[in-house]
């Protein structure tokens, strides 16, 4: 309980200097996008295959350990078993004819049943992994220009699309900061005699209760400090103010080889879901 930040990785950036590293955010954002699209619409598993495949090559080129991308997942996998069972047991598809395998009173386990709650958890998975890759190997600064160059021509239309972002990003890259503060208050209860992982699971929440008030007066001292260091910096000082960039983005061969390969890989996914559905 103690060490959270082993545990919770996710939006940390880790510049180990990989090919994923050093790409163009812009390039990294638009296969992000393809591959998240891809994997909530196809539904065949050969489809999926193409699609580990091709994590396992990012998996490669990122030099990241896969115990360390995933570790965070493990977490998860008492709910998301929880959320199978009962999609399982409880699945309901009108005007379909349903293959039953086993029944007991109102509760039922079909074949269809299966297969659609077997496509949604591996759905879930490649999601997690997806967006946290992205998280792993764009740093805060890359990831608010990318997004910026991406969605300025929204900004033709009245849209605030430099806000949006910096508070987006702000929001996604405070996760690994409140992990450390919440387990810098642990350490601090725990070496004044307090034990969380004594007790059921009422006891443990009444001890835990009383650190939510330091965490947030916490957050609240730092998003004032980044308030004050934005203001002095006079972001957004007036209208039509466009924050300033540290280097150009300019897309290399190797990016340009990403998206195709990444496009190749979607296009032949779709084609193998339509030809085997399943």
């Amino acid at each position: 309980m103690i060490e959270l930040s082993r545990t919770i990785t996710f939006g940390q950036y880790i510049n180990n200097g990989s090919a994923l590293t050093r790409m163009d955010p812009r390039t990294k954002l638009l296969c992000a996008v393809l591959l998240i699209a891809l994997v909530s619409s196809v539904r065949s598993f050969f489809a999926f295959a193409i699609s580990l495949i091709f994590c396992a090559v990012l998996q490669y080129l990122s030099r990241l350990s896969v115990a360390y991308v995933l570790r965070m997942f493990k977490t998860f996998l008492p709910f998301l078993a929880f959320i199978y069972i009962i999609q399982v047991l409880f699945y309901y598809a009108p005007n379909a004819h349903l293959t039953i395998l086993w029944h007991w009173q109102f509760l039922s386990i079909s074949r269809e049943a299966l297969l659609n709650s077997t496509i949604t958890m591996i759905r879930v998975f490649f999601l997690y992994y997806l967006v946290s890759m992205l998280m792993f190997t764009t740093s805060l600064v890359d990831l608010t220009d990318g997004l910026e160059a991406l969605l300025s021509p929204l900004q033709k239309i009245g849209l605030p699309v430099n806000p949006f972002i910096m508070v987006l990003v702000i929001a996604l890259k405070f996760v690994p900061i409140f992990v450390t503060e919440i387990e810098r208050l642990f350490k601090a209860q725990t070496a004044r005699g307090v034990n969380f992982n004594q007790g059921n699971i009422f006891q443990r929440v009444r001890k835990i209760a009383p650190l939510l008030i330091p965490l947030f007066v916490s957050g609240f001292k730092r998003a004032q400090s980044l308030t004050v260091a934005m203001e002095a910096r006079c972001y957004g000082s007036h209208p039509g103010w466009r924050r300033s960039k540290r280097r150009v983005l300019r897309m290399q061969r190797f990016d340009v080889l990403a998206l195709l390969c990444t496009l190749l890989t979607c296009l032949v996914a779709v084609v193998i879901t339509i030809v085997a559905p399943f």
